[in-house]
C-alpha cells in the first residue's frame, strides 16, 4: 500500500483509458486509514493471545470434570438390577445371565417332575451403573426360583459300602438309627464308635412327593447276620496247627477265635470256633479302661546238670508286682482286636524269682509233659461224665477206648509204674505216676506187661486189651488224675 501511495499508481485502469483519476490526496488518506485498521486488528489479536481467555478457577473446574468423567468411565459399567416378583435379587452386567439361570432352573425342575416346566415368576430389569465388585451373579436368583417351584426338597441319603439304603427328612433321624446299630456294643466306658464299612449321610434334591424310607426296616437289615458262626469238630489225629492249615487260617487267627482253648490239649469231638457271626454292618468301638495289672516276677535261671533238660526248680520265689493301667481297647462286634496302653503306673514293684534249669539229657522214660491216646486205633464207647448204665445213672471217671481183644495198650506218657494188678471193678489195672505227679489209669486189661516200680516211656506197650472187672466188652478204661482228682481225658490228649 505504501508502495502504491509512494508511486502514485492508479490501480483500476489508466488515465489513458478514459477513466478519471481519483484525487490523490483522498486516496492516500483512505489507504492510511485501512492500514491503521489492519494494524489495530493485529494488535487486538496479539492482546488476546497474551492475556488467555479463561480464568484459572474455571480452568481447574474443567480439568476436574474431565478427570471425573475419565474415572467414572474406567470404574463403573452399565449393569442391571434384577427383580423377581418385585424383590431385587441380583445385579448383573448382562441380561443373558438371568435368562440362562431361568432356563437352568426350568430344566432342573423338569428333570425332577418328569415333565416340562415354565417358571411363572415375573423378572424385571432396571438399568444402573455398577462397579465390577457390586455384581452379584445369579445364585440367589436360582435358589429363589427353585424353591418357588415347590417341586423339590432336600433329603438325606444313607449309603453303606457304596450302596444306598434309604432316605430321611433329616440327618438326625439317620444318625439316631445308626446309634441304635451301635448300641448293643457300647458300654459306659465307650468313648467312640465307628463302622468297619464306609457309612455316609449326604444331602440330595428330590421331588417333594418322594416317600421316606422305613427306618425300622433298614435297621433290621443293617443288624442281620450275613455270616453265621461256624465250628469245627476235632477229629482223631487233628492238631491245632493241622486244623489251622486245613482251614486256610493262621495259628493266631484260630487262637483269636478260641481264646479259652489250649492248642496242645485238643480232644476228639471238641468244637473250635472257626468263623464268628458277622452282622451286615460291623461296629467298631473304643473303650477307655482303667484296671490293675499284675507285673510278673522276673525269673533268673541257673543251669545245673543235676536236673533233666526242661525241668526247673524254684530256689527263691519272688513276688509279683502291681500296676495301674489306662488303655484304649478296640473291639469289632464285641470282640477285642487291639489294646493301646496310654499310661501305666507301678503300684508295687515285682521282685526277682531265682530258679534252677536242668541241662542233663532226659532218659527215654522221662515224662514229656503231654499225653497220647492209650490205643492207636479205637472207637470211643463212653465219655467222661454222667451216664446211664443198666438203668442206673452214674458218673464215669474216664473214657472207654474200644478195640479187639488183645490190642496193645500203651503208656500215655513216660513215668513210673506205681500199681500193676487186680483192683475191684477196674479188673487188671496199671497206674503210671508221671514226673509232675499226675497219674494215668489203664483198666480192664486181659494181661499186664509191666510191674510196680518199672520205668516206662511214652508209647511203650504196658498191657493187652480185655474185659476184666466190671466190663461189658473189650475196651481200655482210661483215666487222668491231677492232684488226685479225675479230669476229662479228652481235654488233655
Amino acid at each position: 500500500m505504501d508502495e502504491l501511495l509512494r508511486h502514485g499508481d492508479v490501480p483500476f485502469g489508466g488515465v489513458g483509458d478514459g477513466v478519471k483519476a481519483p484525487d490523490s490526496q483522498k486516496l492516500k488518506q483512505k489507504a492510511r486509514a485501512a492500514a491503521g485498521k489492519v494494524k489495530s486488528c493485529a494488535m487486538a489479536v496479539k492482546g488476546v493471545v497474551d492475556r488467555h481467555p479463561i480464568s484459572p478457577l474455571l480452568y481447574l473446574v474443567i480439568l476436574a470434570l474431565a478427570a471425573g468423567a475419565f474415572i467414572f468411565k474406567s470404574t463403573y459399567i452399565k449393569a442391571y438390577a434384577v427383580s423377581v416378583d418385585g424383590v431385587e435379587m441380583a445385579v448383573v452386567s448382562d441380561t443373558g445371565e438371568v435368562a440362562e439361570a431361568v432356563s437352568l432352573v426350568e430344566s432342573r425342575v423338569a428333570d425332577v417332575l418328569g415333565e416340562s416346566y415354565a417358571c411363572p415368576a415375573e423378572v424385571t430389569y432396571t438399568p444402573i451403573y455398577s462397579t465390577e465388585a457390586e455384581l452379584t451373579g445369579t445364585e440367589s436368583l436360582e435358589e429363589y426360583l427353585y424353591e418357588a417351584a415347590h417341586a423339590v426338597m432336600d433329603v438325606y441319603v444313607l449309603t453303606v459300602g457304596g450302596q444306598e439304603f434309604g432316605i430321611a427328612a433329616s440327618q438326625e433321624e439317620l444318625q439316631a438309627m445308626l446309634d441304635q446299630v451301635a448300641a448293643p456294643y457300647m458300654t459306659e466306658n465307650t468313648v467312640s464308635y465307628s463302622f468297619v464299612e464306609e457309612v455316609t449321610i449326604t444331602t440330595r434334591e428330590m421331588a417333594s412327593n418322594t416317600e421316606f424310607s422305613d427306618l425300622d426296616a433298614i435297621l433290621a437289615q443293617l443288624t442281620v447276620n450275613t455270616i453265621e458262626e461256624a465250628v469245627y469238630v476235632v477229629e482223631k489225629g487233628d492238631t491245632f496247627v493241622a486244623i489251622a492249615k486245613k482251614l486256610g487260617m493262621t495259628m493266631d487267627e484260630l487262637s483269636a477265635l478260641n481264646p479259652d482253648v489250649t492248642p496242645s490239649k485238643l480232644w476228639i469231638d471238641q468244637e473250635l470256633v472257626i468263623q464268628q457271626s458277622v452282622p451286615f454292618l460291623s461296629v467298631q468301638t473304643v473303650d477307655n479302661l482303667t484296671y490293675e495289672e499284675v507285673i510278673e516276677s522276673p525269673i533268673v535261671y541257673t543251669e545245673t546238670d543235676t536236673m533233666y533238660e526242661g525241668d526247673t526248680k524254684v530256689t527263691e520265689q519272688g513276688l509279683d508286682g502291681l500296676a495301674m493301667v489306662n488303655a484304649d481297647v478296640t473291639y469289632v462286634n464285641g470282640y477285642e482286636t487291639g489294646r493301646t496302653v496310654i499310661t501305666s503306673t507301678t503300684l508295687e514293684e515285682a521282685t526277682t524269682t531265682y530258679a534252677l534249669m536242668g541241662t542233663k539229657e532226659k532218659p527215654r522214660t522221662a515224662s514229656k509233659g503231654y499225653f497220647i491216646t492209650p490205643v492207636a486205633s479205637y472207637t470211643i464207647t463212653s465219655k467222661y461224665g454222667y451216664r446211664t448204665l443198666n438203668g442206673k445213672r452214674e458218673f464215669h471217671t474216664g473214657v472207654d477206648f474200644a478195640a479187639s481183644y488183645g490190642t496193645a495198650i500203651r503208656a500215655a506218657d513216660g513215668g513210673t509204674v506205681t500199681y500193676a494188678g487186680w483192683k475191684g471193678n477196674y479188673g487188671k489195672l496199671v497206674i503210671i505216676t508221671h514226673d509232675d505227679g499226675s497219674q494215668t489209669y489203664y483198666a480192664h486189661n486181659s494181661s499186664l506187661l509191666v510191674s510196680k516200680g518199672d520205668k516206662v516211656y511214652q508209647g511203650q506197650t504196658i498191657a493187652k486189651m480185655g474185659s476184666t472187672g466190671r466190663s461189658t466188652g473189650n475196651h481200655c478204661h482210661f483215666e487222668i488224675r491231677i492232684n488226685g482228682e479225675t479230669v476229662n481225658p479228652l481235654n488233655y490228649l
